[in-house]
């Protein structure tokens, strides 16, 4: 009885493929039953042979194509079955499409050499059509294969001339065109992502190419061929990866008696094809030693799920705020989009640099998105692959985890500590320790970009710190701040920390107190107020999250409060006065607050100063409402004063906006009291200070109104913002105009 049809599943192999590999499959299996022949001949006596009868005809002096369907020529026992039968004996783990009808016998492969089979079909699926083979085969032709993996380049290395001996026995006539192919192997010392293959591979290449041989090259990436690769190649090629299909094919040979196999069953038990690339090949070769094609199937199976235990978290087990959480959700659909065959990975965002002090869920957030994808976590970080060693050690620990994440995909690569990576032009004792490292790592980060299914995140403290070539577009195309979560997303962690505990209690206080803390206090907070009620023999209680939060938290005194109210409300004022536009967000926090501004994708002189007003403005709203000034405006190195500092500094020596025109680095424009640095930024400074005065004086009602609101409020959106300070249009300050391009500065930034 014939199997019911399905549609053709997903990732199935062209006819002209399977074509050349089903041949070519049977035709290895026939050399390895002869090669096992003549071992059992050499150790034991030949049974064939008889001292009282005549000799019995020697088959394998027949042609391997007269010879290699013999072994597959049964009736399955199938045909002679009812379907609910067949249902029956593949629940058994029987396979009645690969056994004999009359005997049961498969005719399995002794100890199939898996290796070659796994090789030779992955290179016959590269074939989709007469043109691919003629591409390959023809005079003098030179072929790239791309195989991003060093474990699949040595396993085709291996068994490329005997693939190509295979080949050719079985085309007609005399298999000329797959005969006099060369396959050029680099250097044995090859590093996987040496920025150019070895002198050996080169010459092997030229070798050929003056010979006027036929070649095939393979080659981690694209950006790894030689220039005469470049100049010759007609045809570049990917290596496809092991598969549900090509295991299935595999199967047909080495354990079927009727080269028929229960295909529906072993797809429902096979695993997704990038858990089967992933195994490692001892892995595969293990579970070929199965008796049947479902308990092979099912060996496969258990290791893959070892394998890619999944997260165990996804998406909706993180809190991220509304401006992160909706590029996130777009990528992971993206890519399930491309999982299911609806959209082309070249369309999907798979690139993000996740950015924003500690404790706010960089890794949690990777763990999420692989468990929303269904893939592995590949995680390493700067100072896991410096511990290996040397530089040489350090970047092969990172190849490493470059190919389990291209072995696994869909997979998630994510890179912790990315400002490690620092600027290759710095000068100190490690400058060339770091330029080593940094361009073995934006070969790796080249690499996975181009490997359709994996998703690359890298984490860091401090954007500013990394090299700019490691988070330019196209290594890095996302960029997401990971701030300290707003009142709902603070909200939202409370109640997902709580549990049920969450319905008896009132978290929307607590939340206003916690603002300006990260998600990692947040649910320590929580474990802590458990901790509390287990000691005093209380289920959980308000007052024992209040306690919790007290201690990291403790509630700010009223003036405090409002001299903070006073500052950020300054900032929001003068920003609005000066054509900055709406801050996307201003929070009073217990420490103070903050006012996030977008920064300008270019700087002007009027930009520039506009910024520098607004900078200022608190301190300046300070003196003007309280008489004196606190030290809120110049506490520490990201304070207003601080980059109101760099910023005119920057405009003086670096951007031209000064009375000269030679760039110094800021790194050089040191700051020494009274000298021509010195007066040189005391003067813009000065100059934008009395600019804030001046529009602070004129709108001191705004002031305190727009401060009222903050205090009361505590966060206010961008349409809050809008709503706070509508209407406010001072006559001394005019909209920046725009000018030409002058600098792109960088990241967003808040003032507080």
């Amino acid at each position: 009885m014939p199997q019911t049809p399905r549609p053709a599943p997903a990732g199935a192999l062209s006819p002209h493929a399977l074509s050349l590999l089903r041949p070519l499959l049977r035709r290895i299996a026939l050399w390895h039953r002869d090669l096992s022949a003549d071992l059992q001949s050499d150790n034991g006596p030949d049974d064939d042979e008889s001292d009282t009868g005549p000799a019995r005809p020697d088959v394998r002096s027949l042609p391997p194509f007269l010879r290699m369907d013999e072994p597959y020529s049964a009736t399955p026992a199938a045909h002679g079955m009812r379907d609910r039968d067949i249902t029956r004996a593949i629940a058994d783990g029987r396979d009645p499409w690969a056994e004999a009808d009359g005997t049961g016998q498969i005719n399995r492969l002794p100890d199939p050499p898996i290796d070659a089979m796994v090789a030779a079909a992955r290179f016959a699926a590269l074939f989709d059509s007469p043109e691919d083979v003629a591409a390959v085969t023809g005079d003098r032709a030179l072929t790239v294969i791309v195989a991003p993996s060093s474990e699949d380049r040595r396993l085709m290395w291996a068994q490329m001339d005997s693939i190509l001996g295979w080949l050719a026995d079985l085309d007609a006539p005399g298999g000329a065109r797959w005969r006099g192919i060369d396959t050029p192997i680099p250097s044995a010392t090859e590093r996987d992502r040496a920025p150019r293959r070895g002198v050996d591979g080169r010459n092997a290449v030229a070798s050929s190419v003056r010979q006027g041989r036929k070649a095939i090259c393979f080659l981690p990436d694209t950006g790894s061929m030689s220039e005469i690769e470049r100049a010759l190649c007609r045809r570049i090629f990917t290596l496809p990866p092991l598969s549900r299909e090509i295991c299935i094919e595999i199967l047909r040979a080495t354990h079927s008696a009727t080269g028929r196999v229960a295909e529906d069953a072993l797809r429902d038990r096979l695993p997704a094809d990038g858990a089967l690339a992933a195994l490692p090949l001892p892995v595969i070769e293990g579970a070929y030693c199965e008796t049947t094609t479902l308990a092979v199937a099912d060996a496969l199976a258990d290791a893959a799920a070892r394998m890619r235990r999944p997260a165990g978290i996804t998406l909706a087990d993180v809190v991220l705020n509304a401006e992160v959480q909706e590029p996130i959700d777009r990528l992971v659909a993206d890519v399930r989009a491309w999982m299911s065959g609806q959209l082309g990975w070249d369309e999907v965002s798979s690139s993000v640099l996740l950015f924003g002090p500690p404790g706010n869920g960089k890794t949690l957030l990777a763990s999420a998105i692989a468990g929303s994808i269904g893939g592995p976590l590949v995680a390493t970080s700067y100072s896991d692959c410096q511990k290996h060693g040397h530089q040489g050690d350090m970047l092969r620990a990172l190849s490493e985890k470059a190919e389990a994440a291209i072995r696994s995909v869909p997979s998630v690569f994510f890179l912790d500590e990315l400002d490690s990576f620092t600027h290759r032009n710095a000068a100190h004792r490690r400058s060339d320790y770091i330029v080593g490292v940094v361009n073995g790592l934006l070969e790796h980060l080249s690499r996975l970009n181009d490997t359709a299914g994996v998703v690359v995140l890298g984490a860091t403290n401090f954007p500013d710190m990394v090299d700019p070539a490691v988070i330019r577009p196209g290594r890095f195309d996302l960029k997401l701040e990971m701030g300290n979560p707003d009142r709902a997303a603070l909200v939202r962690i409370l109640r997902l920390a709580l549990g049920d505990d969450a319905d008896d209690l009132n978290l929307s206080p607590l939340a206003d107190q916690l603002l300006g803390l990260s998600g990692a206090q947040v649910t320590a907070l929580v474990r802590d107020a458990r901790g509390l009620a287990r000691a005093a023999g209380h289920p959980l209680q308000q007052r024992h999250l209040e306690a919790a939060a007290r201690r990291i938290a403790p509630p700010p005194d009223t003036d405090f409060l409002w001299r903070a109210a006073i500052h950020e409300a300054g900032h929001m004022v003068v920003g609005t006065a000066c054509g900055l536009g709406l801050p996307e967000r201003a929070v009073l926090t217990v420490d103070g607050g903050s006012v996030e501004y977008p920064r300008p994708r270019i700087e002007t002189r009027q930009t520039a100063q506009s910024r520098l007003s607004t900078l200022l403005a608190g301190y300046a709203a300070e003196r003007l409402v309280f008489g004196e000034v606190s030290s809120g405006a110049g506490n520490g190195p990201g304070s207003d004063l601080a980059r109101a500092t760099d910023l005119a500094r920057r405009m003086r020596f670096e951007w031209g906006m000064g009375d000269r025109l030679t760039h110094l680095p800021a790194s050089g424009a040191i700051l020494r009291p009274g000298d021509a640095v010195d007066r040189a930024v005391q003067d813009v400074l000065g100059t934008c200070l009395e600019q804030a005065h001046g529009i602070l004086r004129q709108n001191r009602d705004r002031l305190t109104a727009v401060a009222e609101a903050l205090l009361t409020e505590r966060e206010l959106s961008k349409e809050r913002c809008r709503e706070v300070v509508e209407g406010f249009h001072p006559n001394n300050a005019k909209p920046a105009q725009p000018e030409p391009a002058i600098h792109n500065p960088g990241p967003p930034e808040s003032s507080g």
